[in-house]
């Protein structure tokens, strides 16, 4: 499930998700719902809070989540309590979305895979999180907070809000 950690930069921006950066994580899930819903999930504003209980989205451009498109955030990472900026790297509906999350002292990039399997969605969840300063780090430990119990979180949330939308769709038709 894992997909190791390891060595990386320290206080480099990296420009593209590498999975040997520091603190990178991927785990896979099967979810009984189609790319279309899945990624409809991923992008529903009602659900933002439930996928992303570390960011409070502030207000969208007309164009999110198209690539290269920004909007404001305020994350909480463990113990730590700063503004961001959000950007959508890549926005593929159906099959690929990736964005990176930027404070004054992390950067942290997240990516989403679709791949339709078995009737349902294979979901690869990526995340990888870079504290530039000391105490970046050490506040996000202290609370507890990892890419691991992040990524694994992000994906459950997602299974269930997919699902239970696939099982209203179905059942509506």
């Amino acid at each position: 499930m894992a997909v190791g950690t390891g060595g990386g930069t320290q206080g480099a921006r990296p420009d593209a998700f590498d999975a040997s950066a520091q603190g990178a994580v991927e785990r896979r899930v099967f979810v009984h719902a189609t790319p279309r819903v899945v990624w409809a999930t991923l992008h529903d504003p009602a659900s933002s809070a439930a996928l992303f209980p570390e960011l409070r989205f502030g207000p969208a451009a007309p164009s999110w989540p198209a690539a290269a498109t920004t909007r404001p955030a305020t994350t909480r990472l463990g113990l730590l309590r700063e503004q961001a900026r959000v950007e959508s790297l890549e926005a593929r509906p159906d099959s690929r979305f990736r964005l990176r999350v930027s404070g004054s002292g992390f950067d942290s990039e997240w990516s989403w895979q679709l791949e339709p399997a078995a009737g349902g969605t294979r979901v690869i969840h990526s995340a990888s999180f870079q504290p530039y300063d000391r105490w970046t780090g050490i506040l996000v430990r202290l609370g507890g907070s990892s890419v691991q119990n992040r990524v694994e979180a992000h994906l459950r949330a997602l299974k269930e809000r997919a699902e239970a939308a696939e099982s209203s769709t179905s059942s509506a038709a």
